[in-house]
């Protein structure tokens, strides 16, 4: 019984730490990708973000966790897409998604209109096709995008993810030298066992000798 326990606790274990990994490897993939590219994570050609506001309710909420792909064409947007765009505010660069609500072509270039399912008004800047990050895919995580937030924090990364990792990688290398003495130990009483059966033998063999030896003496003192 404590044997399956023991086994059960290995699994939930090593699964626990997989899941960690794959979130380090996702966080640093996206860290290291939105680093060099104006803080747009790319994971294999999709954008992850974390949604921050209620401007898109109901569509999708804050904390939500929202998929989007880059474009093949960022001209050929349609009226009604949801797109996630660069916009300048306070003479910074920001990250938002919103839905195309009228596309204005003027001297032979194609700009978007776009607003908030949950505004009132359109925003204030149109978006050029270059500032157009991606298409919304139309698949989300609700809630996940807190959970991203906080491990993509400093300590967040450090306290749910690396330190566990620290932790099992200790712990394998303690059942790895575990595993050894154990095996030295049973190799050692094996090699014990072997040695005593070896002693074993050669007594019962003298002892029969001894007894050859006095039945011959024994016959010649009767012959």
């Amino acid at each position: 019984m404590n044997q399956i326990v023991k086994k059960t606790l290995n699994v939930v274990i090593d699964v626990i730490v997989a899941v960690l990994v794959v979130f380090a490897v996702l966080i640093s993939i996206s860290t290291i990708t939105a680093s060099s590219n104006n803080n747009i994570p790319n994971l294999f050609g999709y954008s992850p973000f974390s949604v921050q506001t209620e401007s898109m309710e109901p569509t999708f909420g804050p904390g939500d966790y929202i998929f989007v792909k880059a474009c093949d064409d960022a001209t050929t947007l349609e009226k009604g897409d949801i797109i996630s765009f660069l916009s300048l505010v306070d003479g910074q660069k920001i990250i938002n998604t919103h839905r195309i609500v009228d596309v204005v072509t003027t001297d032979n270039s194609v700009l978007y209109q776009t607003k908030g399912d949950n505004a009132t008004e359109p925003d204030e800047s149109l978006v050029a096709p270059s500032d157009v990050i991606g298409e919304f895919t139309g698949k989300y995580i609700p809630g996940f995008g807190n959970v991203m937030d906080f491990l993509s924090s400093r300590w967040g990364f450090f306290g749910v993810v690396l330190i566990p990792i620290l932790l099992f990688t200790i712990y394998q290398i303690y059942r790895l030298i575990a595993t050894i003495q154990y095996n030295k130990k049973v190799e050692l009483a094996n090699e014990v066992a072997d040695s005593t059966s070896e002693v074993s033998v050669i007594w019962k063999n003298k002892k029969h000798k001894n007894k050859k030896n006095k039945t011959r003496l024994l016959n010649k003192v009767c012959s």
